[in-house]
């Protein structure tokens, strides 16, 4: 936790350290700027993907004849959402704790459909970093271009990234082969941890009404690029990103929340960096990314603690399934 907060606040001391009278003039001039009903608009999209969150939770548990209601469950998600925002991958364990305390449900059980629900996010959250770099291919080979300088005028920037991809693997491959043959306790231990997702996989696979949980999971997905695309429309410059450079955006700001702790200091970061390549002024985009992080993060505070309040509520009879 200690240092996925210090990193954070690297990263917000890096971005500071380095700015102008100038550049601090224009960044609070763009908060002043911004249009705030595209991004109260954003936070109810957010909000809406964890109602689809929630209704999707149903269909692993169902798989295992455990019945909770949709505000139940609604109510755990955003209640683990919020203990993410202070303990780094603590969201998953709460969410199952809240409900164990009040539905007397199996912790054990509870846990491993949230982790097949990860396991499937992450597969999808890959697809669309490996998409949106072959849709941007172009982009990322002028980036590259500008990045490696002399480098890359011998060479072509394609085969530099394709070259990289390979590399990527072939280094991928060789940590697979270590992880999976060696006796050292790192590698046993993250052998168990990978067992662990591929149990919480067979939920996945023996559960009723897959359709709906796959339609569910497009749901959640969709309305996350949405709320992010929306939040865009907050000025005119950024309204104008293209269609890929919302992708790249949008995936590479996700990869942060998960690196560092709720995407402190990290996600305006990113953001700024990828709508740099789109011609977005830094200033603009960098309080652009501050801005849709503060929104999505204050609506995580206020539904999760209005949550907390409703969960001894919501449990004081214990309603019917939804």
């Amino acid at each position: 936790m200690l240092l996925s907060l210090a990193l954070g606040f690297f990263l917000i001391w890096i971005i500071y350290k380095d700015l102008t009278e100038e550049d601090k003039q224009n960044i609070i001039e763009s908060f002043r700027e911004a249009n705030y009903w595209w991004i109260l608009l954003s936070m109810v999209i957010a909000i809406t993907s964890h109602v689809f969150r929630a209704y999707r939770w149903r269909y692993p548990l169902e798989s295992l004849n455990i019945h909770i209601n949709l505000p139940n469950r609604f109510a755990a998600v955003m209640i683990g959402y919020l203990a993410n925002l202070a303990f780094p991958r603590l969201g998953e364990v709460t969410r199952c704790a809240v409900l164990t305390r009040y539905q007397k449900h199996p912790f054990e059980k509870l846990f491993g459909t949230v982790v097949a629900e990860r396991v499937v996010d992450a597969i999808i959250l890959v697809f669309i970093m490996i998409f949106t770099s072959i849709l941007q291919i172009e982009i990322l080979s002028e980036f590259l271009a500008d990045a490696l300088g002399p480098l890359a005028e011998k060479s072509d920037a394609a085969l530099i990234l394709i070259g990289i991809g390979v590399l990527g693997l072939g280094v991928a491959y060789l940590g697979w082969r270590f992880l999976n043959k060696s006796t050292h306790k790192f590698a046993v231990f993250f052998r168990e941890k990978v067992h662990g997702l591929m149990d919480g996989m067979k939920s996945i696979k023996r559960m009723k009404g897959q359709l709906g949980f796959y339609f569910h999971t497009a749901m959640i997905w969709i309305a996350y690029v949405v709320m992010y695309y929306v939040a865009l429309k907050a000025f005119p410059e950024t309204a104008e990103v293209p269609f890929g450079g919302v992708m790249a955006s949008f995936a590479l700001g996700g990869l942060t929340i998960v690196a560092v702790q709720g995407g402190l200091g990290a996600y305006p970061l990113a953001v700024m960096a990828i709508l740099l390549l789109y011609g977005i002024n830094k200033d603009l985009g960098y309080a652009f990314g501050w801005i849709i992080w503060t929104g999505q993060t204050l609506a995580i505070i206020l539904v999760g603690f209005l949550s907390v309040l409703a969960m001894p509520l919501l449990n004081s009879k214990q309603p019917s399934d939804v």
